[in-house]
């Protein structure tokens, strides 16, 4: 019997996440049709998402609707408190909240996509100095299931970033951050859950109790941990008295 051949019709869609990156990705896209063919732009939508990332969605979203591209929110299966409850708060060695949280809506889109008969091709908001993150290689990507348009595009990091600042969804952002995670990513940097605690106080209370309530059960497991290798209580008042201060000063400079 010979090899089935089949090609399976691809179904492009943009993955934006609300931050620098996938915006310009988004704009670059809709300008350039005939290179970048695109039958949806989608979102994964989660609890952890930052309010002003979620601003920037629904501005993409109206983008979308004006020329008739189909915009899809995805929410995991599983909310962030039920896996929480079951793993703890998540950390740099046991990300959860990356493999059985936000990709648990790329499965999701890519089950659907598949029983079209269809396969996914994605557009994701990689630039051309960030070949670390590269799955393929760029220059041919017909037969991958995902292509990096600012890659394709030559354009670096830094370029997105100097743009954003001068952007008036992003700039209250991007003038003191280069990157966007989530309000409780485990790889956040002191200065994000500064300005977590400023803009968002009752959301940094809630995921300092988390934590703790972590730190709790794991030693009732009998095991050591600490967050951040100093404990809640200690990184919570470093940033209540180091780094709320040292990101205000920042900001009255800009």
């Amino acid at each position: 019997m010979k090899e089935n051949n089949i090609a399976l019709r691809p179904i492009h869609y943009a993955s934006v996440s609300g931050g620098k990156d996938s915006l310009y990705m988004l704009f670059i896209i809709l300008k350039n049709p005939e290179k970048y063919p695109l039958d949806m732009v989608i979102h994964f939508e989660l609890e952890t998402d930052w309010e002003w990332s979620r601003k920037v969605v629904d501005e993409m979203e109206k983008m979308c609707k004006q020329i008739n591209v189909p915009f899809l929110k995805i929410k995991p299966r599983r909310s962030w408190e039920e896996l929480f409850n079951k793993y703890g708060f998540p950390n740099g060695r046991a990300r959860w909240c990356n493999n059985l949280y936000k990709l648990d809506c790329k499965k999701q889109l890519e089950e659907w996509i598949k029983s079209q008969n269809c396969r996914p091709v994605a557009y994701i908001g990689f630039c051309v100095d960030e070949t670390h993150r590269f799955k393929y290689e760029i220059g041919n990507w017909e037969k991958q299931d995902c292509c990096y348009p600012l890659a394709e595009e030559n354009i670096e990091e830094k370029d997105v970033l100097e743009w954003a600042k001068h952007q008036e969804l992003l700039k209250d952002y991007y003038l003191y951050f280069d990157r966007q995670g989530c309000m409780a990513c485990p790889m956040a940097r002191m200065k994000e859950w500064a300005f977590l605690l400023q803009q968002y106080p009752d959301k940094f209370d809630y995921f300092m109790k988390k934590i703790k309530e972590t730190e709790i059960m794991l030693e009732k497991k009998g095991k050591k941990y600490k967050f951040m290798k100093m404990g809640q209580e200690e990184f919570e008042n470093r940033i209540r008295n180091k780094w709320l201060k040292k990101l205000e000063k920042e900001q009255e400079k800009s």
